[in-house]
């Protein structure tokens, strides 16, 4: 007997199938992209979402991540654009190591508990 083929439709262009949080004021989490600081709208643990008025081409940019969990942490990475829908941008955090990785994830868990526990979601 065949079995069915199943299929799922893509969330977005990005293909980001991890949770995502978009972070509040008080997640305190900062994405510098060539060397400007912009603002995060949402985060998974491959990649990330932007807001930045201007325009922003499809292509890999060096970026770095700053966020606390017990302390802070700082990572170096790059990003490749997927997505441009002004003043919105997306794409793939690349250049990870496994530990940068786990970072990103943990601080995602941390910030969904700290939500929580203010009845927030």
């Amino acid at each position: 007997m065949k079995k069915p083929l199943f299929e799922t439709e893509d969330i977005d262009e990005t293909n980001r199938d991890e949770f995502r949080l978009y972070p509040s004021e008080r997640d305190q989490i900062k994405l510098i992209i060539a060397g400007k600081e912009v603002e995060v709208d949402n985060i998974s643990v491959n990649g990330i979402a932007f807001k930045f008025v201007g325009n922003v081409k499809k292509s890999t940019y060096k970026v770095i991540l700053e966020f606390g969990i017990k302390e802070a942490h700082r990572i170096e990475c790059a990003i490749k654009v997927l997505r441009q829908d002004s003043p919105l941008y997306s794409g793939t955090l690349i250049d990870l190591s496994t530990h940068d990785s786990k970072l990103i994830s943990q601080f995602i868990i941390n910030s969904q508990k700290k939500a929580i526990r203010r009845g927030g979601s």
